[in-house]
């Protein structure tokens, strides 16, 4: 749901430690050294004409403190150097200033969007000369907006997205598992069609007989379900569809299965798994199957179901039905808050 509201970044506390990199502990104290890392590029893509860079600069400097293993090189130090070097006649480049401040890790930090949804790419440099390169992807939905304004409210889903990235590109997706409400990489999500399956034998249902309505009204609620999920970052039915008419998919119909095209188009747009099923009649009751898919290399794999019968003719029961399988889907033990 797309509300106006009054946005401050999250205010979390973490105590963290990781195995992906060796840990330097100081002589005098005998305690943990934060490694260094220095902020190369931040690069404002597609889609974002209208994003300050430094919201990224704020929320990934916050992003490291929460980590409370890495600190970050402050710009403003980065400045003050360079300006003297200039000065000097000396050579500035990132890699003298990073031997300067005996840099650990160079990163770069690269946005786009796409309709409501934000990625960022996280790219991590290391080793000697810094030839050594992991990468780590985060994606998070934009659904916070100044509806008098009518512009995003970016600063929580920038955030988001760079705890995603920044985890993956270390290869520690706990990193910010001690977080109050924790953040972990997330695979993308698309909620296509529903086959709506009618028997002839089996009594007249509105909820059958409205099947237009009534998918699209499923897709949503599995959508909320799945938004409560730590391990998958759901896309929205407005950019899920504005992605099929990039490919002139156009009025999409979700009372039917994912067709060949829908797939290529997800695929190409680098989304990672989508869920589809089935809604059948059998009877006096109805069906409903719910599987989660996922793209690889070989084509498609089945990662996650869950199905389950409705016994009556009611939108009640169907919501109940709902909020049971998606819990079972994603995993979902209990209601994120923010309080």
């Amino acid at each position: 749901m797309i509300r106006k509201i009054t946005i401050l970044l999250f205010l979390f506390s973490i105590l963290f430690a990781t195995n992906l990199f060796a840990q330097r502990i100081s002589k005098k104290t005998n305690q943990l050294k934060p490694l260094k890392i220095f902020v190369a590029g931040i690069n404002v893509g597609n889609g974002l004409e209208d994003l300050n860079p430094s919201k990224i600069e704020a929320a990934f400097a916050f992003a490291m403190l929460m980590s409370n293993y890495f600190d970050i090189i402050p710009q403003k130090d980065i400045d003050t150097i360079s300006n003297r070097w200039k000065k000097e006649g000396k050579q500035v480049n990132i890699k003298s200033l990073a031997e300067y401040f005996k840099t650990d890790f160079l990163i770069y930090l690269n946005f786009n969007r796409f309709k409501n949804m934000l990625r960022c790419d996280a790219t991590l440099l290391s080793d000697k000369d810094f030839q050594k390169q992991s990468h780590g992807e985060g994606y998070s939905y934009l659904n916070y907006i100044d509806t008098v304004k009518k512009e995003f409210l970016y600063d929580p889903s920038i955030l988001t997205a760079i705890l995603r990235a920044f985890a993956a590109s270390v290869k520690d997706s706990s990193m910010y598992s001690h977080l109050r409400n924790p953040i972990y990489p997330a695979k993308t999500l698309v909620i296509s069609g529903i086959e709506f399956i009618k028997r002839p034998s089996s009594p007249n249902w509105k909820i059958f007989d409205n099947e237009v309505i009534n998918s699209f009204y499923i897709i949503e609620k599995l959508f909320e379900s799945a938004s409560k999920s730590q391990k998958f970052q759901p896309f929205d039915v407005e950019t899920r569809d504005s992605i099929y008419a990039t490919f002139k998919l156009y009025a999409p119909e979700n009372y039917k299965a994912p067709n060949q095209m829908e797939l290529y188009a997800l695929r190409k747009f680098e989304v990672q798994t989508f869920l589809t099923g089935s809604f059948e009649q059998l009877g006096d009751s109805a069906k409903l199957t719910l599987v989660i898919n996922e793209f690889n290399s070989m084509g498609i794999i089945e990662i996650k179901r869950a199905e389950g019968v409705l016994r009556k003719d009611s939108m009640q029961e169907l919501d109940i039905l709902l909020e049971a399988l998606g819990k079972e889907l994603f995993d979902i033990t209990e209601q994120v808050s923010f309080d």
